[in-house]
């Protein structure tokens, strides 16, 4: 019997993760924005590998030796939208280098702070945006699509009232 209710305690605490439960926020003109038109991003780590086998080994060793972090964007072109404005103006001005560089936070709704308010787990990367195409079928509205590319993570906690981070100790 207690195997029962121990059970029914674990299926009680396991809660899907979605899409809404994780923001991004992205630094624009000294200000800090949540994206609102974003359809789809995905995080992908592209780990850098490096193989190696010697001649007494049937097998290669692979060690993960760095990360190429980037994030696919579409985002649904909304005029009045601070992200997909900022994002749209890097590629129709076709900027370059450090011009292309944002602020990106990734915060975890689902993992609050204990006792701090509106306070969640969350990551830092500074990314350079790299929009690659503007487009739509005939009758459809408008998106770009592209990449936010490279960085290394800090690790923090952001304020979603304040749209602060604040990197860990």
């Amino acid at each position: 019997m207690s195997e029962n209710v121990e059970n029914t305690t674990t299926q009680q605490e396991l809660r899907d993760v979605m899409t809404y439960d994780e923001a991004h926020y992205f630094g624009i003109n000294n200000e800090v924005v949540l994206g609102g038109v974003i359809t789809e991003m995905t995080e992908s780590a592209n780990p850098t590998e490096s193989d190696k086998q010697y001649i007494h080994q049937k097998s290669k060793n692979t060690k993960i030796t760095g990360f190429g972090n980037e994030f696919p964007i579409t985002m649904d072109m909304v005029k009045g939208d601070k992200v997909f404005e900022h994002m749209y103006m890097l590629f129709y001005e076709r900027k370059t280098g450090a011009d292309l560089n944002i602020p990106h936070y990734i915060v975890n709704l689902w993992e609050p702070v204990t006792g701090q308010d509106n306070t969640y787990k969350a990551r830092k990367i500074v990314q350079s945006c790299n929009i690659t195409e503007c487009n739509g079928a005939a009758g459809e509205q408008k998106q770009i699509t592209g990449a936010l590319k490279g960085g290394d993570f800090i690790y923090g906690t952001f304020n979603t009232s304040t749209k602060t981070f604040t990197e860990n100790a």
